[in-house]
């Protein structure tokens, strides 16, 4: 699933090929993405309309019209953002398009997600997942004292909570399993059973995951970053320590991690 470094991606792509785009037509053919909206909803509210910006929480996007409708944008496990030719033929999993024309020249947007699990919601409010996310680590940092505050109302493993939309916008199975690598806490750790100094180290790894991942796009151009510390690479050696990573599925998402030289904390 995209997480926050792959979204801005998208939002910064978006923010280029359509502030000061106007719309011309648009289409979403698919009622399961518009939920809980209605795919006739989507050309009511962009057509005629122009993109004054693209603004990211997290794992969402919003696309700001001129008269103050939006739309939100969710890609879901394998949604993607592709702008064509305004007379290219529809693409493979395409499920919505927008036609738009900036400086005399007109374009195609097209949505495209093979397994359906993303969101295309056209409206002129903020919907409640977007009011629902908790801070941006891009856009407003991380509270330490806050996260501790999280940790310290659950019982749920550390890697369960990291997840939660709620507490941290944008991070998802990468960012939680590489940060608690580099904070050397066990991501079973009950999040109760933390302390305010565990709390501080996870919130600095989060903004340096996020930062190495970005770090390794630069080098590698748009793809995904394939240099992790330990995501995906149970049964290898810990780059620290050289021990064996395991595995262990945490909310329905497997993590890797060092039995070594990361921490179990206990009540």
């Amino acid at each position: 699933m995209p997480e926050l470094p792959d979204v801005e991606a998208v939002r910064c792509d978006l923010q280029r090929s359509l502030v000061g785009a106007t719309v011309r037509a648009a289409q979403c053919a698919d009622a399961r993405l518009a939920r809980p909206g209605s795919p006739s909803a989507f050309a009511r509210v962009l057509v005629g309309r122009t993109f004054e910006q693209v603004v990211r929480r997290g794992k969402w996007l919003r696309l700001d019209l001129d008269d103050g409708a939006r739309v939100f944008s969710h890609l879901g496990m394998t949604g993607g953002w592709r702008q064509v030719a305004i007379d290219a033929p529809p693409l493979r999993f395409e499920r919505a398009r927008i036609d738009v024309g900036r400086h005399g020249r007109a374009s195609s947007l097209r949505y495209v997600d093979s397994r359906r699990f993303g969101r295309l919601i056209a409206g002129r409010k903020d919907i409640a997942d977007w009011m629902a996310l908790g801070p941006d680590p891009l856009v407003e940092g991380i509270d330490d004292r806050r996260l501790f505050e999280a940790f310290a109302k659950r019982r749920r493993a550390v890697k369960e909570i990291l997840m939660d939309q709620r507490v941290i916008a944008g991070v998802g199975n990468i960012l939680a399993t590489e940060a608690l690598w580099v904070a050397r806490i066990d991501p079973r750790s009950p999040g109760n059973a933390l302390l305010p100094v565990h709390a501080r180290a996870i919130a600095k790894a989060i903004q340096r995951a996020i930062a190495r991942e970005f770090a390794n796009r630069s080098r590698k151009g748009d793809g995904p970053a394939d240099s992790f510390y330990v995501y995906g690479r149970a049964g290898k050696p810990c780059p620290r320590c050289g021990a064996r990573l395991s595995s262990v599925d945490l909310g329905g998402r497997t993590s890797a991690f060092c039995r070594r030289c990361q921490i179990l904390r206990r009540r």
